[in-house]
This record gives structure tokens, sequence and C-alpha cells, in this order.
């Protein structure tokens, strides 16, 4: 069966400069750099070489994300070829109504309406640790530090440390509308999409592709939740994890989701 033209892939394989990783690291080099030059005498002179660095570091750790998700390209690549170059056990396609429903679904609980109190809680939350934190600190460098150059720069750090843990309740619910944003935008790119399985791997003509190498159970269960279940199991450089993966199944292709079901236990799971 003929692949698409234009693939999909996994966030794995694209690089996305808002990572918060890559934003962690640029927020930590200005406020290394902001505290330098507002306690340092010769801030000018002072911070040169520290900034040099910091932004060395930082063009590296983003270098790492591009070559990452270059790799994770690559690998997906040979994948989905691979997929389609062998034998296809089930192809179905969703209507555009029934898709949407399906994106909807997903975008709610990636980013939940919130309403009244509930939409400020998470910076209330992070804004009281993040005072607590400050605060100790205060008091810790209040009775501790006497030297009154290294107790300005700790204090002026217990307050950065305050408005980074209020900035993130505050960027919380941003950040996960966003994200239901991206998912959208990402899962709508075909109105009508088309799921590929074949017994290593599904492909989804929006989502891309998921690997089903390492696969350890599979449930039909299209009468319940209208959906095939797969359990995989994925690795990190610590521990294996067994992961649920649920994939709809679209109006009138109930049978053939139950056929498709056991075709996986009978040729992957038992054989």
């Amino acid at each position: 069966m003929e692949k698409p033209i234009k693939l999909a892939f996994s966030d794995y394989a694209t690089f996305r400069f808002l990572r918060a990783e890559i934003l962690y690291f640029i927020g930590l080099i200005f406020t290394v750099i902001v505290i330098a030059r507002v306690t340092m005498d010769d801030p000018l002179a002072a911070v040169t070489l520290s900034e040099m660095v910091m932004s060395a570091l930082c063009f590296v750790w983003i270098g790492v994300f591009v070559v990452g998700a270059w790799g994770y390209r690559v690998s997906e690549t040979i994948q989905i070829n691979r997929m389609f170059r062998g034998e296809i056990w089930e192809c179905w396609q969703f209507s555009a109504p029934e898709w949407e429903s399906q994106v909807d679904a997903v975008s709610n609980l990636i980013s939940p309406k919130l309403e009244g109190s509930e939409a400020y809680s998470a910076v209330i939350n992070s804004s009281i640790f993040g005072a607590v934190v400050a605060i100790i600190m205060d008091i810790i460098v209040f009775f501790a530090v006497k030297d009154p150059m290294i107790k300005k720069i700790l204090w002026l750090t217990s307050g950065v440390i305050f408005l980074l843990f209020a900035g993130a309740g505050l960027f919380e619910p941003l950040a996960a509308k966003m994200e239901a944003d991206r998912y959208r935008r990402k899962a709508l790119q075909f109105r009508e999409p088309r799921v590929w399985f074949g017994p290593d791997g599904l492909y989804h003509e929006s989502l891309g592709h998921t690997s089903l190498k390492e696969l350890h159970k599979v449930t039909d269960q299209t009468k319940s939740r209208k959906a095939i279940q797969f359990t995989i199991e994925v690795s990190s450089e610590s521990y294996d994890d067994l992961v649920k993966l649920r994939f709809p199944v679209p109006a009138g292709c109930e049978e053939r989701a139950g056929n498709l079901v056991r075709r996986y236990r009978t040729e992957r799971l038992i054989a």
C-alpha cells in the first residue's frame, strides 16, 4: 500500500524552540547576568566572561535538542518506510465531524477550561510556595551571613526565586493552552485522516508513527470506549515502563477493529 506523500512526525522528531528546558536555561542566563550587573562594582568587566560562557552553553544545549530531533526524524522515517514496504493489516479513515470531535476531547484533557478560583489556583499555590522558600532563605541570610555583599546577592536571589515560582504558576495554564492549540493544529491538518496498521507499528496521517515492536498487550474496547488499546514497553536510561495507548475506532469499523485485535494477539503475542 502506498504511503502518504507528506509524512507526519512525533514531537520527539520535531524540534520546538519553546521547549521548557531551553526557556529555563535562557532564563537562567539572564538571571545570572542581571544579578552580576546589579551587584558588581564593575559590571561590564565582571560579567563579560560569564556572559560568553553561559551563551556558549546555551547554544550547545540548543544544538543537543536539534541533533536529537534530527536523529528521531531519521529513525521514524526509516520505520515508516519499512512499515509501508511490508504488509498492511488494516486501514481505516475518520469522517471530518467524527475526527474533530475526537480532537476536541483530547484538547480539553490537555487544557481543561477553568473557571472562577480554579483559573488562578496554580499561580496562587506556586506563589505561596515561592514566598515560603524566599522567606526561609531571607531569615537564614539575616542571621547566618555577615558579609554585606553576599547578603545583597542572596536577598536578590531569594526575590528571583519567588518571581520564578510565581511566573511558573502563571505560565502553567498558558502553557497547557498552547500545548492544546498546538495539538489541535497538528491533528486537524487532515480533516479526514487515515490510520494504517502493520505487524510492528501503525501510522496516523496526522499524528505520525507509533512503533509496536515492544507490544505487550492489545485490548478491544470498541463496545465501551469505541477504541482499541495497545500496551507497549517504553525504555528509558534508568527503567522500562509499560505505556497504554488508546486509538479511537471510526464508526462502522468496530468489527474490523475486533478482527485486528485478534490478529495482533495470534500473530504477534502468541507466535
